[in-house]
């Protein structure tokens, strides 16, 4: 009975393992999408700060460290639209830094 309990308990364990692998990335990377709040340029082609809100009504903001695939207009038109974007991002302490944005 021992015996059973363990290899039970062992493929259990292993598939939760392989789970939590499957959902985390490498990179540290996490995901939110929404409807843009805010923007506020750096310059033409890269963002300072984005804010979003997501359908639960969470708002994220993120800052960047370069170009993150869309320009600040680009961004706006999805605002001024209502259209949702992708934003993928780090954590930095308390920091969101956004590496990512997909429509």
């Amino acid at each position: 009975m021992a015996k059973g309990y363990f290899t039970a308990f062992t493929a259990s364990f292993l598939c939760a393992l392989a789970i939590l692998a499957a959902c985390s990335n490498e990179n540290g990377e996490l995901q939110a999408r929404g409807q843009v709040v805010e923007v506020v340029p750096r310059n033409f082609s890269e963002l300072e700060m984005l804010r979003i809100r997501d359908d639960s009504g969470r708002e994220y903001q993120f800052e960047t460290e370069g170009f993150v695939g869309f320009t600040p207009s680009h961004v706006r038109e999805h605002q001024l639209l209502g259209q949702t974007l992708l934003v993928t991002y780090v954590k930095r302490g308390e920091r969101l830094i956004a590496v990512r944005l997909e429509d």
